[in-house]
């Protein structure tokens, strides 16, 4: 049984590991464009990019699966069987919307009304799932390891997350307002915020719940 709980500390620390290294790599690209800005021929292709974002992504989701499998059947928890299935609603959206029509003519609008009303209550239902999924799994595998470094890392993503739908919501606001002396400064502040604290919220997630992974010593 020790065998199998380092096993699966193993598979989840590479895991997040690939996790916290696809957070930061974004980071690292965008300082590059910032300094070799309006400078023909960056030093990395954006197809190459996708490409490796990809297979890390694909390796991460494989460990994963790997460690909470192993985690599962040990102590009876669900955590694989809600992983896969968080999977499975991931690629049937990315899958829908490789189909899901784009169109500015009025007529295709009108027929594809049906798709569009699917689509809007299909993207949301699929989010909330993953989400609340997510959430169960982390806390989950805190009940069963006695880590409750789980469970601070599932309150920081519920705080990130609050703070990036804050922050997203704060543009509209202040265009909704009337016109103040501070707005510009404030519109510049929340801009910023939207854009760089999706990645500092990836990263501090990520190396807490590397942290914990680390931590996983026995299974109740």
């Amino acid at each position: 049984m020790q065998d199998t709980v380092s096993q699966a500390r193993k598979n989840g620390m590479i895991s997040t590991g690939i996790d916290l290294f696809l957070a930061a790599l974004p980071v690292v690209l965008m300082a590059i464009d910032f300094v070799f800005e309006g400078i023909p021929g960056y030093p990395y292709n954006i197809v190459i990019i996708g490409g490796i974002f990809i297979a890390f992504i694909c390796f991460s989701v494989i460990y994963r699966l790997r460690a909470l499998r192993k985690i599962s059947t040990l102590s009876g928890i669900k955590a694989a069987a809600l992983y896969r299935n968080c999977i499975i609603v991931f690629i049937c959206i990315s899958v829908f919307s490789l189909f899901h029509p784009i169109s500015s003519c009025r007529e295709e609008m009108v027929r594809e009304t049906t798709g569009e009303t699917i689509w809007n209550l299909a993207v949301p239902a699929a989010a909330i799932y993953i989400i609340v999924a997510w959430l169960r799994i982390n806390f989950s595998l805190a009940r069963v390891s006695g880590v409750m470094t789980f469970r601070i890392y599932v309150w920081l993503c519920v705080g990130f997350l609050a703070l990036n739908i804050l922050c997203g919501a704060g543009p509209f606001g202040l265009a909704n307002s009337k016109p103040q002396t501070d707005d510009a400064v404030a519109a510049l502040v929340i801009t910023s915020l939207k854009e760089f604290l999706p990645f500092a919220a990836l990263i501090i997630t990520g190396i807490v719940h590397l942290l914990a992974w680390s931590k996983i010593e026995k299974l109740a």
